[in-house]
């Protein structure tokens, strides 16, 4: 064994690792251990504590996903950031207090709009400074001429010595809107990933360990350490990267579907002659549109620990077609009879009234409890309600709500709690049917027994029979996602109808859709929902070896990358004999070239750009011979008769990932 590397996903459940033989693709041990949040490195200590430490000091290679970047701007914990934009823009509705706009800027063509205003920008760093810890900067029309970021960014470093980020290096398309919130976004995830790169090297180092450390982006490829630390907002969604990358790794698929359950959610995506899928648009997360290039994906509110619950007016008028999967995530029942020991006596001893109104937080079978973390600024009634209730598990309606109005449940209260992390629900969900199924029995079984059995009485079933109709309703999800993603004609409430009526019956007799694109899912345990999907899909549905810690395989199998778009102007002018005279003119980040031909333009852009990407490889230890190289010329044409108006080359660089 010569060539072994690690892979590390640290998920919203549980972090996966994987010891990988790179020569013959074989996983040489993998382990599991519960994500420690919110510092997700105590969980990748536990895990890699777990693996064999003859074998860890054998590897050469360490890749990581994790979802701190996610989760920070999810949370709002970023570090605090001021933007400065320049020229006439938008200002971010979120970002009013810590943003100005001062004038300067380009246009269309790289020629300057207004001159800039240092003396404004001045101004505003020096009266924020001691409230920062670092500057974002984003000008209009910067990726055609990038000089006034980069006079904002040499005048705030002369006053401040702080971080600068620039929008320019982060994006190379159009939209100075969402160009301004990636470079703020990033800037407030510099001292995060800094903190949790850093400790992951020194953990490696403490144990012996000599390895070439990169981790996964959001768009299927890797990067060094030092380059995620100055840019760690393209590491957003690195696990459903990490996902497409694993089923097709593990699978040897070089095309194919990927559904990946996990604790949350379910991600699809798809992987082409092996390279992920790219949306067109740009990532979004917790409501901020970036310029950030991410895998193609739709996410699902439905994973393996998602609410199952019962929506209706009371328990008598309660039907099938009333039982949610999700979205809300909770502790299995399976699971909270192991963690507190008398959990299992208060779910036996509940009683509930046939007339008690059926919401997500009033269940048969859903309990809360605190959290664990501190309880700052609520409100009098927030802090009554959150006093009520403990550190064991309870249910609402066993409490006393005498002292709010009506002496009913203050619902939209409990919501704000669940909503701040400071009290958390118990619940039954898929890992609980699963363990009342026998196809996965890692905790308490009999406890989810008695879960399914409260709830299947509720509908006079026997609770093997409503888990299978829970079986059944999750894999309909899966596969109503997987066609709109490999065709979106359909509309999610077209496939649930007609699912509903022709697929999933249980007996043999249903219409599928058809899929020549093989099916691969990942996630634990996945392989339990392979029978009840194929009643909806007519496809190769594969779970492959391993394919629990999918994710920790894919992060090995990303490539580096790099990724150069160059914009040609097209000015033409029509003679009168006819004839027309044309200038091409490229811009790159050395500044504006003009050519009399179009052939001598796009060369220019291409040769700009391979060197480019062959300085970015030879950085990373990679040979050019070893660089694999893909161009595409697109041209923007208005009318046929006429030169086009803009040429886009784009120029993409791909080299495995290796010592």
């Amino acid at each position: 064994m010569t060539n072994i590397s690690l892979g590390i996903d640290a998920g919203g459940t549980y972090t996966d690792a994987a010891l990988v033989d790179m020569d013959d693709r074989r996983i040489l041990q993998s382990q599991k251990a519960l994500t420690t949040y919110p510092n997700p490195l105590r969980g990748i200590q536990n895990v890699l504590d777990l693996l064999d430490p003859a074998i860890l000091k054998q590897v050469k290679l360490l890749s990581v996903s994790t979802t701190f970047a996610t989760n920070t701007i999810l949370e709002k914990n970023g570090a605090p950031v001021s933007l400065i934009l320049i020229g006439s823009q938008k200002v971010p509705e979120h970002l009013k207090d810590n943003c100005v706009v001062v004038k300067g800027g380009h246009n269309y063509r790289g020629a300057e709009n207004e001159e800039l205003d240092l003396d404004g920008i001045r101004e505003y760093v020096l009266s924020v400074k001691d409230k920062v810890s670092a500057f974002a900067v984003s000008s209009f029309y910067s990726i055609l001429n990038p000089d006034h970021e980069k006079a904002a960014r040499q005048l705030i470093h002369e006053l401040t010595g702080y971080p600068v980020v620039c929008g320019y290096e982060l994006a190379q398309s159009l939209g100075a809107y969402e160009r301004g919130v990636t470079a703020y976004l990033n800037a407030s995830l510099l001292p995060v990933a800094r903190v949790f790169l850093e400790a992951v090297a020194e953990e490696t180092k403490r144990r012996g360990m000599k390895v070439k450390t990169t981790m996964l982006k959001c768009n299927g490829a890797v990067a060094m350490f030092g380059e995620v630390m100055d840019r760690p907002v393209e590491t957003i969604f690195s696990g459903p990267a990490a996902s497409v990358l694993g089923a097709s790794f593990l699978s040897g698929k070089e095309t194919c579907l990927a559904i990946d359950v996990g604790g949350t959610s379910t991600d699809v995506s798809m992987i082409e002659d092996g390279i992920p899928q790219i949306s067109d648009l740009g990532a979004t997360v917790g409501g901020w549109k970036t310029k950030v290039r991410a895998i193609k994906m739709e996410t699902i509110a439905a994973g393996g620990d998602s609410h199952i619950w019962i929506k209706a007016d009371n328990v008598v008028d309660a039907r099938l077609p009333s039982v949610m999967i999700g979205p809300r995530r909770v502790i299995p029942i399976c699971r909270a009879a192991v963690m507190y020991p008398k959990f299992a006596d208060t779910l036996k001893d509940h009683w509930a009234a046939h007339n008690m109104s059926l919401s997500e937080f009033l269940q048969k079978t859903t309990l809360v409890l605190r959290s664990g973390y501190e309880a700052s600024n609520l409100s009098s009634d927030e802090m009554k309600a959150y006093q009520k209730i403990g550190d064991e598990p309870v249910f609402l309606d066993d409490l006393n709500w005498k002292d709010f109005p009506e002496g009913e449940i203050p619902f939209d209260i409990i919501e704000t709690l669940v909503n701040k992390r400071l009290i958390q629900l118990i619940g039954f969900t898929p890992t609980d049917v699963l363990h009342v199924t026998g196809e996965f029995v890692q905790w308490d079984v009999e406890a989810a027994q008695l879960g399914a059995r409260k709830l299947a009485e509720i509908f006079n079933m026997a609770k093997e029979d409503f888990c299978r109709f829970i079986k059944r309703k999750f894999a309909k999800i899966m596969a109503v996602e997987a066609v709109l993603f490999l065709n979106d004609t359909f509309s999610r409430d077209e496939l649930n109808l007609f699912m509903d009526k022709f697929g999933g019956t249980g007996n043999g007799s249903y219409l599928r859709f058809k899929s020549d694109i093989p099916i691969i899912l990942i996630g634990a345990p996945v392989q339990c929902f392979i029978s009840e999907l194929g009643e909806y899909l007519d496809a190769e549905i594969i779970a492959p070896e391993h394919y629990a810690v999918g994710n920790a395989v894919g992060c090995l199998a990303g490539k580096l990358a790099k990724r150069i778009e160059i914009r040609v102007e097209v000015e033409s002018k029509e003679e009168e004999n006819g004839d027309w005279t044309i200038r091409y003119t490229t811009f790159t980040t050395e500044g504006q070239r003009s050519f009399p031909t179009k052939d001598a333009a796009v060369h220019y852009a291409e040769t700009f750009a391979k060197k480019d990407i062959y300085k970015y490889m030879k950085e990373n230890d990679i040979n050019e011979p070893d660089v694999e190289i893909r161009v595409k010329t697109k041209e923007m044409i208005y009318d046929p008769q006429k030169p086009p108006v803009q040429i886009d080359v784009l120029v993409e660089g791909f080299a495995e990932n290796k010592v």
